[in-house]
């Protein structure tokens, strides 16, 4: 689908807040959320001009695209309001282009979404092509994290990575054993699918800020020995979301010509249980030379991230962001609306913040207090992979990690809270074109790569202030 300033066409879309003039006779308040249609105009409400935030404009967006997708529409127009600013258009080509996201890839009939074009009226801004770089990225990521686990393995991943903008170099378990990446190995040896950490560069040996990012990818979590309950089970193999975000991170940053050096790290890996696999008690040696008691072996996101995130503080960045479907526990405490931000840096935790309210994947900045890190130490090792306590789970698994990253500037994302959608989406029928409430309004069920957009304009700003 193609987004770029044109004429009005046929059908055009209007955002208005409440109180502002419909352009037609009609009967419209402007309330958030709030539709009307002819067989010309699609009218939506922005809400109050005292509650109104950018984020409004990507719903609104996501809205006129799914209704020109099902009145079977091959374009339409969106006039910008008048009052826009930059951020507010990339809010708009944002919305529009992950609302017309499908996952057809294993479908034998594909109804495909008819729209080919939406044109922006009003004025013209870079934000645009900028907006449309983010969404298109982060589509380029769901896209992978859809995939099942027995389509989208470690090795079919890394050879998706190659087909980047990037230097791309792949650590096979061969290479992992040479480099005593004992966390990473252990995890997969109950799997027949055989493990990889990817290192992706972009920049590479440019006299550049170097950056870091990390994500955690498990194309499958059975729990290992320590087996998950079996329903729901199938929603594991959105385990790899951290690791597959550093991929749509990439395609972004590559594409938006950022003037900064930046590597990536993606340990990728199923766990699963065999004769072989880890087991309770097993104790393993990280990258770093810290032992590891490991007394779940469902707590094994922590466990590869350990030796990458070691692995990034060797190459001595600014700041490392690590993103990671870590812990169950962070819904508990946040929901689905927010993700769960630790960091051993206020400045880098700032920047996070602010790129959260630009992107609207909010965070929520939790503690990291010495007496967590003292829940993770081990009788027989170094640290244990879990605090036998019930309490703090995401807090103290974002400790354990800050083992490995030494006196790096670092912040940790767990995501498990936002990394897929479930629910009703789209419109109720054809006549009245009522359209139902959802979370984001531009995001289908199933996978989000929920963390691109947001680590990309972390890094955007950052590098806005070289």
């Amino acid at each position: 689908m193609k987004i770029e300033y044109s004429k009005p066409g046929k059908m055009v879309a209007v955002f208005l807040l409440e109180k502002e003039k419909p352009p037609i006779k009609c009967k419209f308040e402007g309330k958030l959320g709030e539709t009307y249609s002819t067989e010309t105009h699609l009218l939506v409400g922005l809400g109050k001009k005292k509650d109104f935030r950018n984020d409004n404009l990507r719903k609104a967006a996501g809205t006129a695209v799914r209704f020109a997708n099902g009145r079977k529409e091959k374009e339409i127009s969106i006039i910008l309001p008048k009052w826009v600013d930059d951020d507010g258009i990339r809010a708009v080509a944002e919305g529009a282009v992950l609302a017309n996201y499908q996952f057809l890839r294993y479908k034998s009939e594909k109804e495909k979404n008819s729209l080919e074009k939406v044109g922006i009226v009003g004025r013209k801004s870079k934000a645009l092509e900028t907006g449309r770089i983010y969404g298109e990225a982060q589509n380029y990521a769901r896209d992978i994290d859809e995939r099942p686990a027995n389509l989208a393995t470690p090795t079919s991943i890394a050879k998706e990575a190659k087909k980047l903008n990037a230097k791309v170099t792949v650590f096979d378990r061969n290479a992992l054993k040479k480099k005593k990446m004992e966390a990473i190995l252990g995890v997969a040896r109950g799997s027949g699918e055989p493990p990889v950490l990817l290192k992706l560069e972009y920049n590479a040996g440019k006299n550049l800020p170097l950056y870091c990012i990390v994500g955690k990818g498990i194309t499958f979590d059975s729990g290992g020995i320590s087996l998950k309950p079996p329903k729901d089970m199938h929603e594991m193999k959105y385990d790899k979301t951290g690791a597959i975000n550093v991929l749509g991170i990439f395609r972004a940053v590559s594409e938006l010509k950022l003037p900064i050096r930046l590597i990536g790290f993606a340990p990728l890996t199923e766990n699963t249980p065999d004769g072989n696999a880890q087991k309770p008690g097993d104790i393993v040696r990280s990258y770093n030379g810290k032992t590891i008691e490991v007394l779940n072996t469902d707590a094994e996101g922590r466990l590869v991230l350990a030796d990458a995130l070691a692995f990034a503080a060797e190459h001595k960045p600014r700041y490392i962001i690590d993103m990671a479907t870590l812990t169950g526990a962070i819904i508990v405490s946040l929901g689905r609306h927010a993700i769960g931000l630790f960091s051993n840096d206020d400045k880098l935790a700032k920047e996070i913040e602010t790129a959260g309210e630009q992107t609207h994947e909010r965070v929520w900045r939790l503690p990291l207090w010495p007496e967590y890190g003292e829940m993770m130490k081990s009788d027989v090792a170094d640290l244990k992979n879990i605090s036998e306590t019930p309490e703090a789970g995401s807090i103290t698994a974002a400790a354990f990690l800050k083992e490995f990253v030494g006196e790096t500037k670092w912040a940790h994302l767990d995501i498990a809270g936002v990394e897929l959608t479930k629910g009703n989406h789209g419109y109720l029928g054809t006549d009245d074109w009522t359209f139902v409430s959802e979370p984001a309004g531009y995001l289908g069920t199933g996978a989000t790569c929920t963390g691109v957009r947001l680590v990309t304009r972390t890094l955007e700003n950052l590098a806005n202030k070289r």
